[in-house]
Formats: C-alpha cells, sequence, structure tokens
C-alpha cells in the first residue's frame, strides 16, 4: 500500500509542479474578454455613482479659472502654481472613479486566477523578433479565434448602437439648440443605455469566452 502511495505521489507532482511553475511565469489560462466586462462595467458604476460630484467639482475648478482669467498672472513661475493646483483638484475629483475602475481590472482577473505577479513577459526573448515565430503566432489557432471573436463583437454591438441611437436621432439633432446646462443629463442618459447595452452583450461574449478559455 505504500509503495502504490509513493508511486501515485510521484505521478502527481510533476503535474502540480508544471501548474505551479506556470503560475510563476504568469502563464494561466484566462480569458480577456472577462476583465473588459469587468472595467466597463466598473466605469459604468462609476459615472453613475461619481459623476455628479466629480462634475461639480470640475465645474468648480473650470469655472473659477474662465471666470477669473482676467485676472490670472502670465509669469512662468505663476502658471507653474496655477497648473499644479489645477491638477491637484482634477485628481481629487477623479481618484475615486479611477481606483473603482482599477479596482475593476483587477478583479476581472482575480476572479479567474488567484493573483500573480510575475516579471516574466517582460523578459526579452529573441523567438519574439523573428519573423517565423511572428507569423506563426499571428496565424495560430487562437489568433485566428480573437480575430473572429473581434469581428463578432464589432457586429454586435454596431448593431445595438444603431438600434438604440436610431430612434433618438431626432432628439439628439435638436441637443444642438439646447442650453449647455440642460445638455449634460441628457447626454448621461443616453451614455448610460448604450453602456447598459453594451454591458449585456460583452456579458455572453465574456462568458462565452471564458468557457472556451477553460473547456
Amino acid at each position: 500500500m505504500a509503495e502504490e502511495h509513493d508511486e501515485s505521489d510521484k505521478s502527481e507532482d510533476p503535474t502540480l509542479k508544471k501548474l505551479d511553475d506556470a503560475l510563476k511565469r504568469g502563464d494561466v489560462a484566462k480569458s480577456q474578454e472577462v476583465p473588459t466586462w469587468f472595467v466597463l462595467a466598473g466605469a459604468t458604476l462609476a459615472l453613475i455613482a461619481f459623476s455628479s460630484t466629480a462634475g461639480e467639482a470640475l465645474k468648480a475648478t473650470l469655472g473659477g479659472l474662465l471666470a477669473n482669467a482676467w485676472r490670472i498672472p502670465t509669469d512662468g513661475a505663476a502658471l507653474t502654481r496655477l497648473a499644479v493646483r489645477i491638477g491637484m483638484e482634477a485628481a481629487g475629483a477623479l481618484t475615486l472613479p479611477i481606483l473603482l475602475i482599477v479596482l475593476a481590472a483587477i478583479g476581472g482577473h482575480v476572479v479567474q486566477h488567484r493573483f500573480v505577479w510575475s516579471s516574466e513577459g517582460l523578459k526579452p526573448k529573441l523567438d519574439r523578433i523573428s519573423p517565423i515565430a511572428g507569423m506563426k503566432r499571428l496565424f495560430s489557432k487562437q489568433a485566428l479565434v480573437n480575430f473572429a471573436k473581434g469581428l463578432v463583437k464589432v457586429g454586435l454591438l454596431g448593431t445595438i448602437m444603431a438600434l438604440l441611437l436610431w430612434p433618438e436621432r431626432s432628439r439628439l439633432e435638436a441637443l444642438i439648440t439646447v442650453d449647455p446646462a440642460a445638455l449634460l443629463p441628457v447626454v448621461i442618459t443616453v451614455t448610460l443605455q448604450m453602456l447598459g447595452a453594451v454591458i449585456a452583450v460583452l456579458a455572453l461574449i465574456a462568458a462565452a469566452d471564458f468557457l472556451f478559455q477553460y473547456r
């Protein structure tokens, strides 16, 4: 019994070691569509949650800049201080939305495999500059699948956008006569409608790609 157990361990350990080594190199099976979906969903959530507060903060900063443009000194030191102040205020307004999108991007990878930090992909490799190896990668099965997947995505998303925007064409044309203060709510509403449709379509594509990668 002990010999059978040892032989079983010997037969299983190499496979586990290969998987661990591949994970350390960052060579893991993963779907690129899943992080894309997470990023887009995070951006949509950020738009819903922070568009009002971030917009008001940016409006106050830029509005004050325009209202007092005639008082702004134009020497180099003053312009540098002004640029730094505007940059800090803009960063303060956009920090939370950007942080949410970054966390969503990380989450899109973590849900597929445990967190991996590897510099293997940054190391220079001679086969990457080889024309023959490049042609093999370009016309590989994975590349052809990605190309077909891209065509499907473009077709589906283009169709969805057309179906959503075509009924709104009259209202969108009339926006050129609308007061700028009333323009933003309309733009946000239409944008959220489009993002919602895109997220729904990409959810199906991401699920299908995930199953394909882990088949």
